[in-house]
C-alpha cells in the first residue's frame, strides 16, 4: 500500500501523523508525495479554528474529484480533531470519504487504515524509530483540562492524560539511536504533566540524561502552570534550548477572565521577568486573539501595549471565530469583522517591527546552530533560541552543530557563512 498524509494544524497533529506513518511503515506500507502515486490519502485535521476546517474541506474536495475522475480505487481517510467534531457528517458532505477516525481514537488509526486497504496486519516488521530526522516530536500527554472558553480541544481530544514517562524515555532513546539530535516534547499544556512522582521539570531532566540528545524543546506552556522549578531546569540544563512558547492571548484582565485563562496580565508579566532574569538570552514567543467577545478598544490597546513592552521574539495573532460547543460560542460575537482585521493588522505590524529590530542585532555575530536539513548546497539550521538560519555548506555538515557568522537578517530567517575559525 502506498499512502499520502496531509497534515493541517499544530505540532501535535504533526506528531500524530509521524506516529501514524511510523506504524504504517512497519507493516510494509510506502509513503509517497502525490495523489497520483497513493492507494490511500490520509488527511489529519484541526478543529481549533474555522480557517483550518475550511482548508480541510478544500483538500477533501480536490481529493474526491481526483478519485472520481482519475482513480476510483483511491481510499480517502479523515483523522484528527475535525473528524472527532464532525464524525459521519464528513461522509455525508464528501461521499468519496471511506473512513473517519476521531482524535480520541488516533492510536488505532493505522490498524483501521490497514484493514480498509486489505493489508495483512499479522506481518509487521519492527521499523519504528528508523526515521533519521534530526528533530523529532514526541507526545507526552493527550487532551486538556483547561476549558478555555474559546477552545474546542477538550471536546475533540478528551480530558488530560499524562503518558508513562518510562515509555517516553524509551521512545526518546530510540530516536537518539536512529539519528535524532533534538527532541520536541509536545502536549496541550506540558506544564501540567504528571505521571506518578514525575512532573514536567523532572521529565525534562530525565530526557536530558539520554546520550545522543543535544537539544530539548517543548510546547505548549500554559502560563497558569509554569513554575519556578521548570524555569530553574531551563536555566541550569545546557541541553534545554533558550526558547519558550508562552501564549498570552490578551493583556486585558477582563478578556482573560472571559477566556477562562485563570491568570492575570500581572502574573504573565511576572513570568516573563523571571524567565529573562534566569535566562537572559531567552526568546519568548506567544499567541494572541483579537476581537474576542466584549473586547473594547481599551482592551485591545492593552494587548498592543503589551506587545510593545514585552518585545516577543515572535507571535501568532488570530482573529476570533466562534467554535461550536465552546462557552464563547454562546457569547455575542460583537466585534465586527473589519474591526477584527484592523486589530489583527496592528498587532502583526508591531510584532514584525520588533522582530526586525531583534534579528538585526544578530548581524555580525557568530551563532551556534543545529543543521536540520540539507538540499542543493544549502543547510537549513536553527539557533538555540529557535531562529531559522540558512547557510551554504556540504552534506557532511548535516545533523551537526556548527558556528555561523550571520551576515543578513530578515524577520523570520537569518543568513550567513560557516565560521571555520570557530568550527
Amino acid at each position: 500500500m502506498n499512502y499520502l498524509i496531509e497534515t493541517i494544524g499544530c505540532q501535535m497533529n504533526v506528531c500524530d501523523s509521524d506516529a501514524l506513518g511510523g506504524v504504517l511503515l512497519s507493516y510494509g506500507a510506502v509513503k509517497v508525495n502525490s495523489l497520483a502515486d497513493c492507494d490511500a490519502v490520509i488527511l489529519n485535521t484541526c478543529a481549533v479554528r474555522a480557517q483550518a476546517e475550511q482548508k480541510a474541506f478544500s483538500f477533501l474536495g480536490r481529493a474526491e474529484e481526483f478519485k472520481k475522475e482519475k482513480k476510483r480505487g483511491l481510499k480517502i481517510v479523515v483523522v484528527g480533531c475535525m473528524a472527532e467534531r464532525l464524525g459521519t457528517k464528513i461522509k455525508k458532505r464528501f461521499c468519496g470519504v471511506d473512513l473517519v477516525i476521531g482524535a480520541k481514537d488516533i492510536d488505532n488509526a493505522a490498524l483501521k487504515i490497514l484493514n480498509l486497504c486489505g493489508m495483512d496486519k499479522n506481518e509487521r516488521n519492527e521499523m519504528r524509530g528508523e526515521k533519521s530526522e534530526i528533530t523529532r516530536f514526541i507526545t507526552i500527554m493527550r487532551g486538556c483540562d483547561n476549558y478555555c472558553s474559546y477552545c474546542i480541544v477538550p471536546m475533540v481530544r478528551g480530558t488530560e492524560i499524562s503518558l508513562d514517562y518510562n515509555h517516553i524515555l524509551k521512545e526518546c532513546a530510540l530516536m537518539a539511536e536512529n539519528g535524532a539530535k533534538e527532541i520536541m516534547l509536545l502536549g496541550q499544556n506540558v506544564n501540567s504533566y504528571n505521571f506518578g512522582d514525575v512532573n514536567f521539570a523532572a521529565l525534562v531532566k530525565k530526557v536530558s540524561e539520554i546520550d545522543g540528545i543535544e537539544r530539548i524543546r517543548f510546547m505548549t506552556n500554559h502560563p497558569k502552570d509554569l513554575n519556578d522549578e521548570l524555569i530553574e531546569v531551563m536555566a541550569s540544563e545546557p541541553k534545554v534550548c533558550s526558547h519558550i512558547h508562552l501564549p498570552m492571548q490578551s493583556a486585558s484582565d477582563k478578556i482573560l477572565k472571559a477566556m477562562n485563562r485563570k491568570y492575570t496580565y500581572a502574573h504573565y508579566l511576572n513570568l516573563v521577568e523571571k524567565l529573562r532574569k534566569k535566562i537572559p538570552d531567552i526568546s519568548i514567543t506567544t499567541d494572541m486573539i483579537v476581537g474576542f467577545p466584549q473586547e473594547r478598544e481599551e482592551d485591545f490597546q492593552a494587548s498592543l501595549q503589551a506587545v510593545k513592552d514585552i518585545r516577543f521574539g515572535g507571535l501568532y495573532v488570530f482573529r476570533y471565530s466562534p467554535r461550536p460547543h465552546t462557552k464563547a460560542a454562546d457569547m455575542p460575537d460583537d466585534v465586527p469583522l473589519e474591526e477584527k482585521k484592523r486589530r489583527h493588522a496592528a498587532i502583526l505590524e508591531e510584532s514584525n517591527k520588533i522582530s526586525a529590530e531583534i534579528v538585526s542585532g544578530y548581524v555580525g555575530s557568530v551563532r551556534e546552530v543545529l543543521t536540520e536539513k540539507y538540499e542543493n548546497g544549502v543547510l537549513e539550521a536553527r539557533t538555540r533560541s529557535g531562529r531559522k538560519v540558512f547557510v551554504k555548506g556540504c552534506e557532511k555538515d548535516f545533523g551537526k552543530n556548527i558556528n555561523v557568522l550571520i551576515k543578513e537578517a530578515k524577520i523570520n530567517s537569518l543568513f550567513g557563512d560557516i565560521d571555520h575559525e570557530k568550527a
